[in-house]
């Protein structure tokens, strides 16, 4: 091109004709100015030794903050900074690292159990003896601890005591070898003036001594108070039942 056209007001077809670079080179844009003044530069198109002239990157300086930064169009860019793109790399680590750390946080908050939680307390009670009294004529079991967890509940012999108040499962089993027609047992609660029964449960016994062996099992749930007392009783003198731990026990769980 001669002189007068490298300063024609407009730029080359064939730079307009790039889709990116059109609305960058109109005319009036600093775009447009700069790369007016870099066509009208002698030193625009080769140095001394037939490489890029001094003016050679003119024309990237301006597009590049036209365009942007490294959010605009890839042709707009210039030449990639290493040490800026390491330093934005790093800092991308560090926020991917402490979003991760705030998330395993809040995962671990969600888990925790919160200040002062107590487990559920939990007593299951099995057989170390029996006795009968003559004159009510009921046997009575004695408990011992096989399974303890809280300090809701405490065994005391043939009774059970309620520390504390609450919502509890209860359930209750008797092995009985014994050729009675019927057997079964009770499960009572005394306190706060007044005696009554939670649950009982009845079998019918086999009259063969060699085949006399049931159980019977119930459960139920209830509102225990503190200062409650619990017992099972068998409403039978001397009656015969099985002391094995699989075959007769006692249980409470606070719900």
């Amino acid at each position: 091109h001669s002189s007068s056209s490298l300063l024609h007001p407009h730029p080359p077809h064939h730079l307009l004709a790039t889709p990116l670079l059109r609305p960058l080179l109109s005319a009036g844009s600093p775009a447009h100015a700069s790369l007016v003044s870099f066509l009208a530069s002698p030193q625009r198109a080769t140095g001394r030794h037939g490489g890029p002239g001094p003016r050679a990157g003119a024309l990237s300086r301006p597009l590049v903050e036209l365009g942007g930064g490294s959010r605009g169009c890839g042709v707009c860019h210039g030449p990639a900074d290493p040490a800026n793109r390491a330093a934005k790399s790093k800092e991308r680590g560090d926020s991917a690292a402490e979003d991760w750390r705030a998330l395993q946080g809040g995962r671990r908050a969600s888990v925790a159990e919160p200040p002062g939680a107590e487990k559920h307390s939990v007593l299951h009670l099995v057989p170390i003896n029996i006795t009968s009294k003559e004159d009510s004529d009921v046997t009575e079991v004695i408990w011992q601890p096989a399974l303890k967890r809280g300090r809701s509940l405490e065994a005391q012999g043939y009774v059970v005591r309620v520390w504390d108040t609450g919502v509890y499962l209860l359930y209750s089993q008797v092995l009985f070898h014994d050729v009675t027609f019927t057997m079964g047992q009770v499960v009572s609660r005394e306190g706060r003036g007044r005696q009554e029964t939670l649950f009982r449960c009845i079998r019918s016994m086999p009259s063969n001594p060699d085949w006399a062996y049931n159980s019977c099992y119930s459960a139920g749930v209830f509102h225990l108070h503190q200062g409650d007392i619990l017992s099972v009783t068998i409403p039978r003198g001397r009656a015969k039942l099985s002391l094995s731990p699989s075959g007769t026990f006692l249980g409470f769980v606070k719900l």
